[in-house]
């Protein structure tokens, strides 16, 4: 996969305000049933806001829904830093049908296509709803690993397998990932009673995001540098960047993946 040199800084809803109303997952929960009117497309309006469970070393709110025969997950990223971790290195969901904590089947999504935009023209602009969204639109791929009957690799989003997945940005700017496999992929079979354990795994950006963050910095510090030299005011956007560099407060974040663990028991109709 290409990687993109431009990276945004989008401030997305502060997840904090919220944190306190939410449950923690606790083992041997069990799935929602999925709704009715469910669509795979990025949105999540069949759900209520927010979502079910939080995880805070991730920073993902989250649900997962099963029917009789498709596994569903829901997250929503509200933080700008996981979302730009999101949107470049992907977000993996993970499942063991026997509930040990080691992944046996995997998907991996949003991946951006060759189309993704390369360069932005400003920091405003790398903050703004829109850009992501434009983005987003060209997440054309997932990757799957271990899956029953489907070969490793990467799949369109549009493939003939039957696993449906969709992202976007919501009206308050959260990133919403939207994913729908089918149970007998991931060895699970309907009317299991047992817990199942699913990992989600936030990726983390590689070396060649850090020497692009790296870069970014320089040419910032550089440009308030030139401007204070000459008595001016700084460029639009200049103080915005990782004010203490790539060991500022999170910035380090970026670079190191955030999972966790949880398992829960499939839901049955009523």
């Amino acid at each position: 996969m290409k990687i993109r040199k431009s990276i945004f800084a989008g401030a997305g809803l502060i997840a904090g305000l919220f944190i306190s109303t939410i449950a923690m997952a606790q083992d041997e929960d069990v799935n929602k049933w999925v709704p009715a009117n469910i669509h795979i497309d990025g949105k999540a309006n069949e759900w209520p806001k927010p979502l079910s469970f939080y995880n805070n070393d991730a920073k993902v709110f989250y649900v997962i829904a099963n029917d009789s025969n498709n596994l569903y997950v829901v997250i929503s990223a509200p933080d700008a830093q996981n979302q730009m971790k999101i949107m470049r290195a992907g977000f993996t969901f993970s499942v063991n049908p026997t509930g040990k904590k080691k992944a046996v089947s995997s998907v991996t999504f949003p991946i951006l296509g060759e189309d993704a935009p390369e360069v932005v023209e400003s920091q405003n602009q790398r903050n703004s709803v829109e850009w992501r969204r434009s983005v987003l639109q060209n997440a054309k791929q997932i990757s799957v690993e271990g899956l029953v009957g489907v070969p490793d690799g990467i799949l369109p989003v549009k493939n003939d397998k039957n696993i449906l997945s969709a992202a976007s940005l919501d009206d308050q700017g959260n990133l919403i990932c939207e994913l729908a496999i089918p149970l007998s992929y991931m060895g699970i079979t309907y009317g299991n009673d047992k817990p199942i354990a699913y990992r989600f795994k936030v990726n983390a950006l590689n070396r060649d995001d850090r020497k692009a963050k790296e870069k970014e910095e320089k040419e910032r510090m550089a440009a308030i540098a030139a401007a204070e030299k000459e008595g001016k005011a700084p460029p639009a956007g200049a103080h915005n960047g990782m004010r203490n560099g790539l060991n500022g407060p999170g910035m380090e974040n970026l670079f190191y993946p955030k999972d966790f663990w949880t398992r829960q028991i499939l839901a049955t109709h009523k």
